[in-house]
């Protein structure tokens, strides 16, 4: 039979509740205020949450919270002094169903816990998510337990890590098993968003802002007031919001260079993507899946690396992860002409990669340093205006000007 968690800190409600769910067959499990529900939520993983809204320490909409963070169980909050706002609070922040319990019988209580526990969606399996998310290792188990809880939210949520480790891949998987898997992935690169590129048709989207810390400040300030905005209306959310990047930001934060109120909001559920030298283990995987999907693109199928080839990979340190040893595939796919790809196909294939790598890197650096130089002696050194050319915030102005070791000079 189920395992269901009462949480209440009436002691008498509390357990005539629970007499009532045992003589109805289920297992009892009892909490005196959210944070001791909580603490037994984690160790005993109940079928059915039922909590009072109004605790100490620890209410019932913040107990909410904490279980949507890792998981979809269901969860009927109740209290004695509901109200338009108190359900709207606790729908907003993933209940299953509110009751006043002045209005029903301790039967009704038995009865919507039944029928929750009955109705139990089914997780995400581990095969979807692996789909998305490929390797055995302790850091991308984590990544996968943190997307499946986060998926059926609709709170914001910040994917971060470095360039390539697959941050894209991480919220698309949420956006697929999740709350808005019925309608697209918006994607936006953040530093070219403007607020007429939504849509305000009512209906529930989900937006992908990339490089988030890149986006202009009065954008930031736009989708801070949005998403309280949004946080304190009573009608349905039209928006959730995803947001990628590869630069922390709490540094930003705490240097007044970031919005705090869209960088609280978002570092709430952070999921870190790890990089390849923190799995090097997941190398196997990872190319047996890449090589599945280039060979059936091209027309290549079955094709695999060579013992010494996956060996040699598995020596070499690539700064775009992921990214690069797609790039890095596919090239060699193209170049093989039996199944199996051998080290030395690999080896003249990286060579020429780091060469035209550095070559790319260097034109796109001094082109850059070009054209932010020349920019701020026609503006006189003036960073607003600077920015506003460009089409970057300030805080991005800086960065660069530091980046280049350009020393800052107001007058022409």
């Amino acid at each position: 039979m189920a395992t269901i968690l009462v949480v209440d800190d009436q002691p008498r409600a509390r357990d005539l509740l629970g007499a009532e769910l045992e003589d109805a067959g289920f297992d009892v499990l009892t909490a005196e205020d959210g944070d001791d529900g909580w603490e037994t939520f984690c160790r005993q993983d109940p079928a059915v949450v039922i909590t009072d809204m109004s605790m100490p320490r620890c209410d019932g909409i913040e107990l909410l919270r904490r279980i949507r963070s890792r998981s979809d169980v269901p969860v009927i909050v109740f209290s004695g002094h509901g109200s338009v706002q108190s359900a709207a609070d606790a729908f907003k922040a993933g209940a299953d169903d509110f009751v006043n319990s002045l209005d029903l019988e301790i039967d009704d209580l038995v009865r919507l816990v039944r029928e929750a526990a009955q109705s139990k969606p089914s997780p995400p399996s581990g095969a979807d998510l692996e789909q998305h998310l490929v390797g055995s290792s302790p850091a991308m188990s984590r990544v996968r337990w943190q997307v499946h809880g986060l998926a059926p939210l609709l709170t914001p949520v910040l994917v971060s890590g470095e360039v390539g480790t697959g941050r894209g891949r991480a919220v698309r998987a949420m956006h697929e098993l999740g709350a808005t898997s019925r309608g697209p992935l918006h994607r936006f690169d953040a530093a070219q968003f403007q607020p007429s590129d939504l849509r305000e048709d009512g209906v529930l989207q989900a937006v992908h802002l990339s490089e988030v810390h890149a986006l202009d400040p009065g954008l930031q300030k736009f989708w801070a007031d949005r998403l309280q905005r949004d946080q304190s209306s009573q009608l349905p959310l039209q928006i959730r919001l995803f947001a990628s990047s590869s630069e922390p930001l709490a540094p930003l934060i705490r240097q007044g260079l970031f919005e705090p109120r869209l960088g609280q909001a978002l570092l709430r559920f952070e999921v870190k993507m790890p990089g390849l030298a923190d799995r090097p283990g997941d190398l196997p995987d990872i190319t047996r899946v890449m090589l599945e999907k280039i060979g059936s693109a091209v027309g290549r199928e079955r094709i695999t690396l060579s013992p010494a080839a996956l060996k040699y990979l598995q020596g070499c340190r690539f700064s775009e992860n992921l990214r690069q040893i797609e790039a890095l595939l596919e090239r060699a796919v193209g170049y093989t002409l039996g199944k199996v790809i051998r080290r030395q196909i690999l080896h003249d294939l990286v060579i020429d990669m780091k060469k035209s790598v550095a070559s790319i890197r260097d034109d796109r650096q001094r082109i850059e340093r070009d054209r932010l130089l020349q920019t701020l002696r026609d503006c006189g050194g003036n960073i607003s205006q600077t920015a506003e050319i460009l089409n970057k915030s300030r805080s991005a102005i800086y960065r660069l000007i530091a980046k280049h070791d350009i020393p800052l000079n107001r007058g022409r």
